[in-house]
């Protein structure tokens, strides 16, 4: 189990049972057609009463970035739940009683990018999300129940309803924002395989074809973005050179005939043609930063890339390719 926060559910001034969530259970679900976070929430209710039974009806959920899960930080819409179907987060006369609560907030593609710039953005292997609970907690009086004594005046529902009761909701139930921590690698596997972000590319693009010593040029662009979801941001951006360095041994370009020619006499551009010097310039621009993971030992600083460098290296090597294909305009 992962790290894990229990807050107390209070009904009026008097604590009445906690809730927690274990980050390493979030799992990811619906795919990318319909993209869904989903969130185990454990409520424990405490022990009372045989006569003085408590139970948590309904529980509305919001999922924040921060801390004070704050509406302006809010991810997705919040989702709820009544819990009135044999009232299963109840007390009991002794012990407590534990039901977990599986919350679904269905996720838009924007959602999911504000998530992983958010985690991007967090430094080491635990990124946290936080749940913003508005529940009602009721004292609860019940009736035809078998065996026992209690509640035994006549009703106008006989035993073959079965159990009902009356509920009596506290005017005031609190629970504070309950933290979710997770882990990197349940985030990556659980979550993002589970909506299909592992498998939506960033944008179309086209690759070389399959050569000798470079079998798949898909395999290599997805060691890149596996880099880039597991936070390997210098990873990433080496892997983009493979590609890069595919299409060149493709295109036969040298020093002496670099891409940018290549390109520009498959195309009949003419020697002062604005295109032929972008692509130039962006093409050397590309190579230089993919080179500088494999050749640090020159800098005077170590070079460190975080998930802005990697992003941007990911899209252009895919804008690039996409451009110099053999097929493309």
């Amino acid at each position: 189990m992962a790290q894990i926060n229990k807050q107390t559910i209070t009904g009026g001034s008097r604590i009445v049972g906690q809730v927690y969530v274990d980050g390493g259970a979030l799992r990811g679900e619906g795919g990318p057609a319909k993209p869904q976070l989903v969130v185990p929430l454990t409520i424990e209710m405490n022990n009372s009463p045989a006569g003085a039974m408590l139970a948590l009806c309904s529980v509305r959920a919001s999922l924040a970035t921060d801390q004070h899960a704050s509406s302006h930080l809010t991810v997705a819409s919040p989702t709820s739940e009544l819990l009135l179907n044999n009232l299963p987060a109840r007390s009991f006369p002794q012990g407590g009683n534990e039901h977990v609560l599986h919350l679904r907030f269905h996720l838009t593609a924007t959602d999911v990018a504000e998530l992983e710039r958010k985690r991007h953005q967090t430094p080491g292997d635990i990124f946290t999300l936080y749940l913003a609970l508005d529940a009602v907690v009721a004292g609860v009086k019940t009736y035809n129940q078998v065996g026992t004594q209690a509640n035994t005046e006549k009703t106008p529902w006989d035993l073959q309803f079965g159990m009902f009761s009356q509920l009596m909701p506290f005017w005031r139930t609190d629970i504070p924002s309950v933290p979710i921590f997770i882990e990197r690698s349940t985030w990556v596997r659980d979550v993002l395989a589970g909506v299909g972000y592992d498998r939506v590319r960033l944008i179309e693009m086209r690759f070389p074809p399959p050569m000798p010593d470079h079998p798949s040029a898909a395999s290599e662009w997805d060691k890149a973005r596996r880099a880039l979801d597991e936070q390997r941001y210098g990873d990433c951006v080496a892997e983009c050179r493979d590609i890069l360095a595919m299409w060149q041994r493709q295109l036969n370009a040298t020093k002496d005939s670099p891409v940018a020619s290549v390109v520009a006499a498959k195309h009949g551009w003419v020697d002062h043609d604005s295109r032929l010097t972008f692509l130039d310039s962006l093409w050397k621009a590309a190579i230089d930063i993919v080179n500088t993971p494999h050749h640090p030992e020159g800098k005077t600083v170590e070079q460190h890339f975080d998930s802005a460098d990697a992003h941007l290296m990911l899209t252009l090597t895919a804008a690039l390719s996409q451009y110099i294909s053999d097929d493309s305009a």
